[in-house]
């Protein structure tokens, strides 16, 4: 029942222009009030229970265009009138209102039972058009509110009842709703698919506020997929479709989205604008939900732009407005947001607590995306404060989320599956308001009535048709039970599978990644980053008089060294960097964008860093120290991992020779090293052929 150009795009009308001003607009307001059942008596009089309607309707809309604050007391009377009177479609439309109203304010309970009172009025008059609708709104609100079970479900019947009575727009809209649900549970590759069909047909449909949804989905769907080209084009188009005077509450959801489409691009101040135009849109009519919306967007603007306190009490302000409506998934972004704008101020301590918060509500919801965000930020928190083993926990936790997250078996499956490659390309080459090729515009209100006589042979054809679709659809619906019995056991080998994956891709140790998997990971990033032009430095690096330490004080002060020195490493890295243990106490550092200068900057911290910390750890490791070989591989010198570790080995077996505790950077005058070398260099063969 929600308007189908939202909820998230649903609003009070607009006033019309040439309004009264605000005091005459209240005075009106006020006499409407007190002669509503005089009013009322003279319209039952006149007209009947037609009469009565027609007063309620006029009366709610005036209310509504002079945005007063009972409007929804006006609409509840139409919805109450027309019941009495027997007027389904006037209750219908004032049901529909208050809900987009209830949605609007952010009241998930108002919604829910104004829906569940429609649907009941659905069932009772056999009308399956609006029991799809309320489905609909149902399948919104448990949305809204993280039950993304049930919103799959009510969406599903949904569009099963409109393609069984034909109505294609409803059902585009529907299927659109449920891409988001695919979505946020990461299944990506099927929501690009389902996102891009329904945009074709609602291209085809012709009206111009479903069209901009549509953009505006898939604009945050491509946000998510880090394809920003896409996301902004799409992003743009919603905009423009919206007109010279668009409304404020979609104009302020597509700045929100263009902003972090511009942050993400590193375009600062782009963000920084459409975030600051996105609350000024919202601030007028956003209700809570707009003004949390608005709140991240700009929090996170103003981080990106160095106004990090400004950002961090903007931040604030949204997690107060989020939890006024219970809005938890919106309250774990912006707690999130918050706990990363306090690392970037250096207060590691502080960030921990919204960090945590935001843990509970993934849990809860079984968000893996945003539990790997928050794993990676929690580990970056406490390597910070120093504390090694809570780091660990939290690198292991990412890793876990990681691996267990679709997202990168989507996008494999996006580039690697024609049609849904062709989804994408689809979409690009697509112009607002052009009808896909072999996708007939649906006919016009306008056009003559009734069919020509021809058109009835081809009454038994589709009625053939219309049976065999039924058949399908039941045939469908047996196999969608079939998978769903086998995605459950799926779950359970994926779990041992992951389990396993874990033992083998991570040093139990230290939480860095194997000597294997930091390969992979290493050969990775050099092709991405000979894709783009950019540098990847490698950093090899052992502990010195790590043996003696081992030796004098006992394996558990040995391992405590290693978990030492990655904890440091750990507290100097970015989220995206890799840390590996290639053996005992050697250890790998790859850092994409990084030049021979800053990378030899990066190994410096460390080697002083441990140095600095040994003699206080405990037990006290005295002459504990880092000996750093420093190499980078980029466009002069190529990408090739084989040769990139070489330079770095080598460079670490100077700086054993010169002494240790140093760093020392790659230097093509001299040779290859020595033996030692050798060995790790045939290790490192090893592991780039397994």
């Amino acid at each position: 029942m929600l308007a189908f150009a939202g909820p998230a795009f649903a609003q009070p009308a607009s006033p019309e222009p040439g309004l009264p001003d605000p005091a005459a607009t209240g005075r009106l307001l006020a006499w409407q009030a007190e002669a509503s059942p005089w009013l009322s008596t003279l319209a039952a009089s006149a007209g009947g229970d037609r009469g009565r309607v027609r007063l309620a309707v006029a009366q709610a809309r005036f209310a509504s265009a002079a945005r007063a604050p009972d409007t929804s007391a006006w609409q509840r009377r139409v919805a109450d009138v027309s019941a009495q009177a027997g007027f389904r479609r006037e209750r219908v439309e004032a049901l529909s209102a208050l809900s987009n109203e209830a949605y609007r304010r952010g009241d998930i309970a108002a919604v829910i039972a104004l829906e569940n009172e429609a649907l009941a009025d659905a069932l009772r008059l056999g009308d399956r058009s609006e029991q799809a609708g309320s489905l609909y709104g149902l399948g919104m609100a448990a949305q809204a509110e993280g039950r993304l079970d049930e919103a799959e479900q009510q969406f599903e019947r949904a569009i099963a009842i409109w393609e069984d009575i034909g109505a294609d727009r409803l059902v585009a809209v529907a299927q659109r709703a449920l891409g988001r649900v695919h979505e946020s549970r990461g299944r990506y590759a099927q929501a690009v698919d389902m996102q891009v069909s329904a945009l074709e047909q609602l291209l085809a449909d012709g009206r111009a506020m479903d069209q901009s949804e549509s953009y505006y989905s898939l604009a945050r769907l491509f946000y998510n997929l880090e394809d920003y080209e896409a996301a902004l084009k799409a992003s743009n188009q919603a905009i423009d479709l919206m007109g010279g005077n668009p409304p404020d509450f979609p104009l302020g959801l597509n700045l929100v989205l263009r902003s972090q489409i511009h942050v993400e691009r590193g375009q600062a101040d782009a963000g920084l604008a459409d975030a600051r135009a996105a609350s000024a849109a919202l601030e007028r009519n956003g209700g809570d939900l707009g003004l949390a919306l608005a709140s991240l967007s700009l929090g996170r603007a103003l981080t990106a732009s160095g106004e990090h306190g400004q950002g961090v009490a903007t931040l604030r302000d949204g997690i107060l407005r989020a939890d006024a409506i219970n809005e938890r998934v919106l309250g774990a972004d912006l707690r999130l947001a918050l706990g990363q704008a306090l690392l970037a101020m250096g207060r590691p301590a502080d960030a921990l607590d919204p960090l945590a918060a935001a843990q509970v509500v993934g849990e809860a919801l079984e968000l893996d995306r945003l539990l790997q965000d928050v794993s990676l930020e929690q580990e970056n928190a406490w390597s910070a404060l120093g504390r090694s083993d809570e780091a660990l926990a939290a690198s292991k936790r990412a890793f876990a989320y990681r691996t267990r997250l679709t997202r990168l078996d989507e996008l494999g499956q996006l580039a690697a599956d024609p049609g849904r490659r062709r989804a994408r390309e689809r979409f690009m080459a697509l112009a607002p308001g052009e009808v896909p090729l072999g996708r007939p515009s649906r006919a016009r209100s306008d056009e003559p009535a009734g069919l020509p006589r021809w058109a009835w042979g081809l009454a038994i054809p589709m009625l053939l048709l219309a049976w065999g679709l039924l058949r399908l659809g039941r045939h469908v619906r047996h196999l969608r039970s079939e998978k769903q019995q086998m995605s459950v056991r799926q779950r359970a080998l994926e779990t041992e599978h992951l389990a396993l994956r874990e033992r083998v891709s991570v040093d139990p140790l230290t939480g860095a990644l194997t000597r294997q998997a930091f390969a992979t990971e290493l050969a990775t990033l050099l092709s991405h980053a000979d894709n783009h032009g950019r540098s990847v430095a490698l950093l090899v690096f052992d502990l010195d008089n790590f043996k003696a330490i081992n030796d004098r004080l006992g394996h558990l002060a040995g391992d405590e060294a290693l978990r030492l020195a990655t904890g440091i490493a750990r507290g100097k890295l970015r989220s995206v960097d890799l840390l590996g243990r290639f053996g005992g106490d050697e250890f790998l550092v790859a850092c994409e964008g990084m030049d021979q200068p800053a990378a030899e900057a990066l190994a410096e911290q460390l080697r002083f860093d441990l140095v600095w910390r040994a003699p206080d750890a405990q037990p006290p490791m005295d002459g504990l120290s880092l000996s750093v070989g420093v190499a980078v591989a980029d466009m002069g010198r190529g990408y090739d991992a084989g040769d990139l570790f070489h330079r770095a080995d080598s460079a670490l077996y100077r700086a054993k020779r010169a002494g240790r505790n140093r760093v020392v950077g790659d230097d093509p005058a001299h040779a290859a090293a020595g033996d030692a070398a050798s060995r790790r260099a045939r290790q490192w063969g090893d592991a780039l052929a397994d």
